[in-house]
């Protein structure tokens, strides 16, 4: 993936990235995002599941700081003290820890890998569902693609096929009906 979406994804969600340029000895991440342009938005969007309850979490805090002595939006006459923001930090960092470490993401026999440490079976699920995706769509462009090659093994559009292999994986296509 270009160095820009690189950048753009450990800025919105530096929690999990946050080994993104440590040694290789300790982390994939050290080698970026090994995969094309077309699965940004999938990444993207598992990223934003995996970080959401932080995130969450983070704007209520944020929004209480904000609201220190002044009353509640919607509440009339209840004031936000500093417990409610004691509270709302305790959330916040408790969350915070629930946030797993991503190690690696990479394309692999042409689907999207993406490995984390102490994640949680919700958050493989949302891995597993963007896997899953990665599989239709197109690493280049994004487009609806379809697995294709012999050997080595990518997803791809019609337009951004190797060679003859669109046109090999229709006459499969034709075989199986």
């Amino acid at each position: 993936m270009n160095e820009i979406l690189d950048k753009q994804l450990c800025e919105k969600y530096p929690l999990l990235f946050k080994d993104r340029n440590a040694d290789m000895r300790t982390t994939a991440m050290c080698w970026g995002f090994s995969h094309g342009d077309g699965w940004f938005n999938i990444v993207d969007t598992l990223c934003w599941h995996l970080y959401r309850k932080y995130d969450a979490a983070k704007s209520r805090h944020d929004y209480l700081v904000s609201r220190l002595g002044k009353p509640r939006f919607g509440e009339k006459g209840v004031v936000v003290t500093q417990e409610d923001i004691d509270d709302a930090k305790a959330k916040m960092d408790t969350e915070a820890e629930l946030v797993p470490l991503v190690v690696q993401v990479k394309e692999k026999l042409g689907t999207l890998r993406f490995y984390i440490q102490a994640g949680t079976d919700e958050h493989y699920n949302y891995i597993s569902f963007a896997e899953t995706m990665s599989g239709v769509t197109c690493e280049t462009c994004g487009k609806p693609g379809k697995r294709l090659g012999r050997g080595w093994i990518y997803t791809s559009c019609e337009e951004h096929a190797h060679d003859d292999d669109w046109a090999e994986s229709l006459k499969v296509d034709d075989d199986e009906e």
